[in-house]
């Protein structure tokens, strides 16, 4: 995240506090004075004793203080901390700490390297890089509340890589004190993690949660109320559980996350088997996510599994429900489509593709999906942790080609692999992506509307 330094900390606290120093007595009001409360001076003092280097700013309904915790608090190599607190009762709620990642938990550690973003198998290259940062996020827990301010805690692992289109990203991975990922943001916002305090759920959501993740075992890990509806992370199980609830508080849909190892014996032989009829399937190894999606009555009650395969050229999403394989299901989450809130994609998608049809919006790998209808053909929109557009996709007929593609690709010596191909738009270029072949080799290439070759990938 970004660090804030402490000069322009105690400068920003004298701007908006009236200060001539950093003492964190001073500057202190009543709520709504734009000054830190007392309530919230006792609060922090209380639950940080011996915190020094104590700078303050508000922001909004919020005093937020930046210091350095005593080693008693943190490890001793813990770097500074910033804390929120609500200025008007002095309620604290989410506390941020940068940390080295050799003082993450074991069990993150060893999360962190099983997963694709660490460490590489033999003989294996390496895509992320750490960047370095590594943050402890403390946020109060609102299913659980307690006059101590339990917590629950999630941690924080910068790492950096390159997208399929060649795009530099960044990837914020946060993970459970017991080293499940549960989340995944691509280019996040650097806003000191301010989009992650607490918020607290409807009634009836509350109620559900208690229902179906407190009461058996789980806690619940972030809650996102957006205008379209409100998203929860959970941990159920050791398993990472997103949960959706309509704008009108009612449960869409449940997504529990299966592993590798789940194969054998916990998801369901006959799924498995009708997986491995898929072609895409080779073998276990590239079997490389599994996913069980529960729906509600409005989407028939349904119960299907998604797995995520490796193939020689991308990860193909192969779906199998009790009746064997079958096409990609749609989830009716209402004319929205369940987007973020803000509107931002919204409006985005109105204005490049008019008269488009929102079907569905999905997470995968820190990215936002969100597929739509525009002229009768089905596009898929990529977006990051910004909500800004990436890339949108669909397929064509290989007789929808322009000619100077196909010409490009007979020119060249090449031979059609398949009888379709994909489109795609960025930012930067529009381009085909065709799969073919040469003498013994499998290629796939990527040729922009006017036939000149941009890249080509060997199987």
């Amino acid at each position: 995240m970004k660090r804030h330094n402490p000069t322009i900390w105690t400068l920003a606290a004298a701007a908006v506090l009236g200060l001539s120093s950093c003492s964190k007595d001073e500057g202190i009001g009543g709520p709504g004075s734009g000054e830190v409360s007392q309530a919230v001076i006792a609060a922090f003092e209380a639950r940080y004793p011996g915190a020094t280097n104590v700078t303050w700013r508000v922001s909004g309904d919020y005093a937020i203080a930046n210091f350095k915790s005593s080693a008693a608090t943190y490890a001793a190599t813990a770097g500074e901390s910033n804390a929120w607190f609500e200025n008007l009762n002095g309620e604290w709620t989410m506390t941020e700490t940068g940390i080295a990642f050799t003082d993450l938990p074991q069990a993150v550690q060893e999360g962190f390297n099983a997963s694709k973003y660490g460490t590489p198998a033999e003989g294996e290259a390496s895509e992320w890089t750490l960047t370095g940062k590594v943050d402890k996020l403390e946020r109060k827990d609102v299913m659980q509340p307690t006059a101590d301010g339990k917590a629950v805690v999630v941690y924080v692992i910068g790492v950096c890589g390159t997208t399929a289109d060649g795009l530099a990203t960044t990837m914020d991975l946060y993970f459970s004190a017991e080293g499940i990922l549960v989340n995944e943001v691509a280019d996040a916002t650097d806003n000191g993690y301010e989009d992650q305090l607490p918020q607290q759920p409807a009634a009836s959501i509350e109620q559900y949660l208690q229902t179906n993740i407190i009461a058996k075992g789980g806690r619940v890990i972030e809650i996102d109320l957006e205008y379209s509806g409100t998203e929860v992370e959970a941990i159920l199980g050791n398993r990472k559980v997103e949960l959706f609830f309509d704008a009108s508080q009612n449960w869409i849909y449940t997504k529990t996350d299966y592993y590798r190892s789940d194969l054998n014996g916990t998801v369901p032989a006959n799924i498995v088997a009708a997986m491995k009829t898929s072609e895409y399937y080779t073998d276990d190894r590239r079997v490389d996510d599994i996913e069980k999606v529960e729906t509600n009555a409005a989407n028939g009650n349904r119960t299907w599994w998604v797995f995520e395969l490796e193939t020689r050229w991308d990860d193909v999403e192969v779906y199998v429900d009790d009746s064997g394989l079958i096409e990609r299901p749609q989830i009716d989450m209402g004319e929205s489509g369940g987007l973020p809130a803000g509107g931002d994609i919204e409006s985005f998608i109105n204005q490049k593709y008019p008269g488009a049809r929102i079907v569905e919006r999905d997470y995968d790998d820190g990215f936002l999906e969100v597929e739509i209808i525009h002229e009768n053909i089905k596009k898929e929109l990529t977006f990051n942790g910004r909500n800004e557009w990436i890339r949108t996709e669909w397929e064509v007929r290989l007789r929808e080609l322009p000619e100077a593609v196909t010409q490009a690709v007979s020119r060249e010596g090449y031979r059609f692999d398949d009888d379709e191909a994909d489109f795609v738009e960025t930012s930067s270029q529009s381009y085909y992506e065709v799969e073919v072949r040469k003498d013994r080799g499998e290629y796939k290439l990527r040729i922009d509307p006017q036939g000149k070759i941009l890249h080509t990938m060997r199987d």
